[in-house]
């Protein structure tokens, strides 16, 4: 028997054991008035039915039945339905039931025991963390979430993911993670509390860098999209769109690889000169050059209701 089954086996006879303390000995015994009166479940056995109800421990052809339906390079999105998960308490509870008494209690409590579990799952993932607490949480929040397999889950294991509940990147409309995991190597599954309108899947932060965009030329051309400066109506660091505006980049004659730094950056100036998006002396500085140069992290939005195809990103150097 390994370390898991062990574990599995232990809550089991703790719960077992807690649930038998809560049960009248015979039918004839009144039962408690409420479920605050009963001696109250094990905290371990409480987080074990709150792990359950984020599907720690489910296999995974229960969520996935058929490979068919996940190929690779696939993004699936999908609701927990509550019913299933209250039939997996239910299983899990029911451990301690010998006769029809039991059965009995069991029904009268249930409800409240589902709740204690799903006021667990609210905290698991904090907990597993060992971060504080979370102060308070949507009791009646639907679950929902989705799993990606792709190369980007191996590549980038610090994948950072972001919901909201609107389509736009409303702070106050985030929702909560209440778990993220790598399933596999190229697997992750995430589950969140609330609907998500909107779900952004980025790169580490830690990839910020220096690159250019270059295009399938042989040898190849470079190229940045401009970003605003702070003058002209063009937020400082934001990338120009509708349309996207790009200025050439140079390379240095007979070092192929290696950019024209002073031709590059009065390629740069003319563009911004162009968009009037230069500050009053119409010259572009060290800082506003590295502004244009700097790769920051990839990022792809998913948005209910806008096909949001894989896009084609331009290798990077």
């Amino acid at each position: 028997m390994n370390g898991l089954q062990k574990r599995q086996t232990m809550i089991m006879e703790i719960a077992q054991e807690a649930i038998q303390r809560c049960m009248p000995a015979k039918m004839g015994r009144e039962m408690s008035s409420s479920f605050e009166d009963l001696p109250p479940l094990p905290k371990i056995v409480v987080d074990w039915l709150g792990q359950a109800s984020l599907l720690y421990g489910v296999p995974f052809e229960y969520i996935v039945p058929d490979a068919r339906m996940f190929p690779n390079e696939a993004i699936r999105f999908f609701y927990i339905d509550e019913n299933w998960v209250r039939r997996l308490i239910d299983g899990a509870v029911s451990i301690g039931l010998n006769n029809s008494d039991d059965v009995l209690q069991l029904l009268e409590y249930f409800e409240a025991i589902a709740l204690e579990a799903r006021r667990a799952s609210a905290n698991t993932r904090n907990q597993l963390r060992k971060k504080a607490p979370r102060t308070s949480y949507s009791e009646g929040a639907t679950l929902t979430g989705f799993l990606l397999r792709s190369a980007a889950v191996s590549g980038w294991p610090g994948m950072e993911v972001q919901a909201y509940a609107s389509k736009d990147r409303d702070p106050a409309k985030a929702l909560p993670i209440l778990r993220m995991d790598r399933l596999s190597e190229n697997v992750l599954l995430v589950i969140f509390e609330g609907v998500p309108q909107r779900v952004d899947l980025t790169e580490p932060p830690e990839g910020l860098h220096f690159g250019v965009i270059a295009d399938t030329a042989s040898p190849p051309n470079f190229e940045v999209i401009l970003r605003g400066l702070g003058y002209g109506g063009f937020p400082p660091g934001v990338q120009f769109t509708d349309p996207a505006i790009s200025a050439p980049i140079a390379k240095r004659e007979g070092a192929e690889g290696v950019l024209n730094i002073r031709q590059s950056a009065a390629n740069l100036q003319a563009a911004l000169a162009d968009q009037n998006a230069l500050p009053p002396d119409g010259l572009l500085s060290s800082a506003g050059f590295a502004i244009q140069m700097v790769r920051a992290a990839g990022m792809q939005s998913f948005i209910s209701g806008v096909e949001t195809p894989l896009p084609t990103i331009p290798d990077t150097v």
